[in-house]
């Protein structure tokens, strides 16, 4: 009795075959073709286009066959270029908080170039930012750049636990969801 693929296992085995031609460009390479099992179940949540391209790019700058890591963020930095979609450096967000902080004051309507930097700001405090004395502002300028790098660094850890958890089954999810909570019982249990 043959059984039918889904099309998730459909679409691992295609990354298997757009990755496989990758190996012999990069034969030195400890990566082999029962490793690109584990890189398609990783890399399903792109798209074959997405890992091809990621690919393309990457072997211009790698002499070795690319981490799963690597893979996505060359995926994410192609997307950035196509859409024009990128977040602000570090640097960037200063300068506009800075800015806000000295045109709109504590009681103007802060608009925000992202959601980033609007947590970034709230975080700092728009009190503090505008408060800021001239002594202190090469000090203001760390914290504030630190908070933000913090705050992108959470954005990307959600997006990339929904995906996480979005390529698992819901059955998988839901007995990881089950063992967390006896997990917390057990916390507050001890804590009683």
């Amino acid at each position: 009795m043959d059984k039918e693929l889904t099309q998730e296992q459909k679409h691992q085995m295609g990354i298997v075959a757009t990755l496989t031609p990758y190996l012999m460009a990069l034969p030195q390479s400890k990566i082999n073709e029962g490793s690109l099992v584990i890189y398609a179940k990783a890399l399903s949540s792109l798209s074959i286009a997405e890992i091809d391209a990621a690919m393309l790019k990457l072997m211009k700058t790698s002499k070795w066959f690319p981490t799963i890591a690597e893979i996505f963020e060359a995926s994410e930095n192609i997307e950035t270029f196509i859409t024009g979609k990128s977040k602000p450096t570090a640097d960037m967000a200063w300068a506009e908080a800075i800015k806000l902080a000295h045109d709109k004051w504590i009681y103007g309507k802060w608009e925000y170039s992202c959601k980033e930097v609007e947590l970034a700001v709230n975080y700092f405090g728009k009190m503090e930012l505008c408060q800021i004395e001239t002594d202190n502002i090469n000090t203001a300028r760390a914290q504030f750049m630190r908070i933000y790098e913090s705050v992108l660094k959470r954005q990307r850890d959600i997006k990339t636990n929904g995906e996480v958890l979005n390529q698992l089954p819901q059955k998988q999810v839901n007995v990881l969801i089950q063992s967390l909570s006896d997990k917390m019982d057990i916390g507050l249990k001890t804590l009683e």
